[in-house]
């Protein structure tokens, strides 16, 4: 109905673009329109956001824009070879670049090896995520959604200072997640970046991306098979950019 609608997005009288921001409401994406995330863009717990295949969100660069899926929301982006998913910029062709906008940030509630539930880095105000102490198998069989056939291109931003977003983030991912077929290209920061969790990818493409394709921390104990890297050399971070990084 229209009342649950006109919560879900902002449509600006004369402008044909369905802008995301703030909490969403349940609902789906569709292909054919012109979607556009500003600012934080965030899905709670208990609501569900669902991407038509072939389908095209772009993320605003003036208001950094970033989608949040919260620990209980869930994202279902499953697009097909050939209508795949595309997550870019609303930057002009010829006109963008890394880091013109945040990226995806996807969290649940699966093992993380800290002492204290953590904030995912990157993200003010700050978005918790992970189950602590000693249940490893913790979010073993959680289904924080879906993601194949998913281009992720030019996210990833430093928001603050050596506190940056990636292409896309996941943080805890429970076991029942899938992620196949995504890639992402570049990116202002890392490709994927696993923080914990237990989520599994398959065929999973990292392109020219700017500091570390595969990087994990906190404990990640997935799998990936078939993993690609393409690095540039001419683009690296001044940390040192890596095909892997592994931390804690």
């Amino acid at each position: 109905d229209f009342s649950s609608s006109i919560a879900n997005f902002i449509l600006t009288v004369g402008d044909p673009v369905v802008v995301l921001t703030g909490t969403l409401g349940t609902q789906t994406l569709n292909a054919g329109v012109p979607y556009l995330i500003k600012s934080q863009a965030i899905v709670p717990t208990g609501v569900t956001v669902t991407v038509q295949p072939g389908a095209i969100i772009k993320g605003d660069k003036a208001t950094k824009g970033l989608l949040i899926i919260q620990p209980g929301g869930k994202l279902i982006a499953n697009g097909t070879s050939s209508q795949p998913i595309v997550f870019t910029s609303n930057q002009g062709v010829g006109e963008r670049d890394r880091g013109d906008w945040g990226g995806i940030v996807w969290l649940g509630n699966a093992y993380v090896n800290q002492s204290a539930r953590p904030a995912i880095e990157g993200v003010t105000p700050s978005q918790n995520y992970g189950t602590t102490g000693t249940d490893f198998t913790a979010g073993a069989t959680e289904d924080n959604g879906s993601m194949k056939f998913v281009r992720i291109e030019y996210a990833g931003i430093e928001l603050t200072p050596n506190n940056e977003t990636n292409s896309l983030t996941m943080g805890a991912l429970g076991g029942a997640t899938v992620l196949e077929n995504v890639q992402v290209s570049y990116g202002g920061d890392d490709g994927f970046e696993w923080f914990g969790g237990k989520v599994n990818g398959k065929r999973l493409i990292s392109l020219s991306t700017w500091d570390d394709d595969f990087d994990t921390d906190f404990g990640w104990s997935g799998n990936v098979q078939w993993g690609i890297i393409v690095r540039n050399p001419f683009f690296a971070d001044q940390s040192g950019s890596n095909a892997f990084e592994s931390d804690n």
